[in-house]
């Protein structure tokens, strides 16, 4: 049995009080369409398509450049529209089932997806629901019994059945075959004046076609986004979950409320993380490690003992194991940190390797280099690595002494067991084997010199 999924994301976002569409606002990182996108991928989809209303460019750009299907509902008229448009894009299978996600809820979980697929073995149509306590603005699911006769919008609502508990969460999977024998057969009889999608439930019903329902249990998966305050309010939720998770595996999360886990963070055992630290993308931290508050991880890896001092940022590197890094150094995408190796505050690495023992401990920039072990490298170094068109690449070699205000200008080679003077700018290759370099120019004073163009100035 073959799947399509259509995503609904027609919507106009005037509630967003943006010119953006807003599944293109992000949330734990990637934009909430992403999010759907990829619940959708991960089931295995065959086809997927997405339901757009005169989208402004930039969403188009990203639809394109996802390569993702989408068809165009010209005239908004409610979500069964939206399918009829979605459908005249799809070839018509007769062993085909059709999943439909809203475009504005991004957690839904592939396990969720999966149990709802599977019940059409034995239904004709699946609905997710869910059980919310404040049932304000959402549609009923109303029951005879166990089943599913229909759905009741909130605007189309008698008192009574706005008591209902049991909601519509807008995720519907059903057989093709069925979808298009009724989506024709909607009609617009309500306040709205609008087709909705979810008069396919008494359509089916009466015409005794079984209807399965799945509960899903995690409010997170059914949460839309319709506003800002909708937006920041679940991204919240999310990330003290997350936290909470972690908390309750034995990581140390010091402050839930302030911890931001926005990618896959994967954590071994004695690890303690402390308040406003953000972790984005991919990011894996070795057992017995501490991060200092107010620390940015992404798409970077720390290995086991380190220690991450505050206000430090990491990006795209990778830190060994017993490593010193901060507080407020900034690590680069290459940045290789080999094991006991120490970068220290206001250092900035870049696509660079990082000996073992080798400190960097104040002030300096290390750019396309390379370092051995056991290196010292003094406060305020450079690597000038870039003329205006190139970038060349610096060599220390192992058991080198770097003076403070050293500038290294690439390329170059400070050859192994070389000591550098503090204030040097060394433009050639050093000898090494104990060999001290001094590359300055000569001091000069000139007795009674001051500058006659500010005279008188005060």
């Amino acid at each position: 049995m073959s799947l399509t999924t259509i995503i609904l994301a027609a919507g106009k976002s005037t509630r967003m009080l943006s010119l953006k569409s807003k599944i293109l606002f992000k949330i734990s990182a990637e934009p909430i369409i992403q999010h759907v996108y990829n619940a959708a991928r991960k089931i295995k989809s065959n086809d997927i398509i997405c339901v757009l209303s005169n989208p402004p460019e930039e969403l188009t750009k990203f639809i394109k450049e996802n390569n993702i299907k989408s068809a165009l509902q010209k005239k908004p008229s409610g979500t069964a529209d939206a399918v009829k448009s979605a459908l005249k894009k799809i070839p018509s299978k007769r062993n085909n089932n059709i999943l439909i996600l809203c475009g504005d809820v991004p957690f839904i979980s592939s396990q969720s997806l999966n149990i709802m697929i599977k019940k059409l073995s034995q239904s004709d149509l699946c609905l997710g629901t869910f059980n919310q306590a404040n049932p304000k603005g959402y549609g009923r699911v109303i029951r005879h019994g166990n089943k599913v006769i229909k759905i009741v919008e909130e605007k189309d609502a008698s008192e009574k059945i706005k008591k209902v508990t049991e909601i519509n969460t807008g995720i519907i999977c059903i057989k093709e075959h069925v979808l298009r024998k009724y989506i024709g057969k909607i009609n617009n009889n309500n306040k709205q004046k609008e087709f909705y999608l979810t008069d396919l439930i008494s359509l089916l019903s009466d015409n005794n076609h079984k209807i399965s329902t799945y509960s899903i249990k995690d409010e997170l998966e059914t949460m839309g986004i319709n506003s800002k305050k909708d937006l920041v309010d679940l991204e919240r939720k999310l990330l003290v979950k997350k936290a909470t998770n972690l908390l309750n595996k034995g990581v140390l999360i010091r402050d839930v409320q302030r911890t931001d886990i926005k990618g896959d963070l994967k954590v071994q055992k004695d690890v303690d993380i402390d308040i406003n630290c953000i972790f984005e993308d991919k990011v894996t931290i070795g057992s017995n490690s501490t991060i200092g508050h107010n620390c940015y991880l992404n798409r970077c890896k720390i290995g086991k003992n380190v220690h991450i001092k505050p206000n430090t940022i990491i990006f795209g590197a990778t830190i060994g194991d017993n490593c010193i890094v901060g507080p407020y150094a900034r690590i680069r995408p290459g940045a290789v940190l080999k094991n006991n190796s120490q970068v220290g505050n206001f250092v900035e690495v870049k696509n660079s390797t990082i000996g073992s023992g080798t400190k960097i401990n104040h002030l300096s920039y290390i750019g396309d280099a390379t370092l051995g072990s056991n290196i010292n490298v003094g406060a305020g170094c450079i690597t000038c690595n870039y003329d205006g068109e190139n970038k060349y690449k610096t060599i220390i070699e192992s058991n080198s002494f770097i003076g403070s205000g050293t500038r290294l200008v690439a390329p170059v080679t400070v050859a192994k067991g070389s000591y550098i003077a503090a204030g040097s700018t060394v433009t050639k290759d050093t000898p090494g084997g104990g060999s001290l370099t001094i590359a300055r120019s000569k001091q000069v004073s000139i007795p009674k010199w001051k500058n006659k163009t500010i005279k008188g100035k005060k």
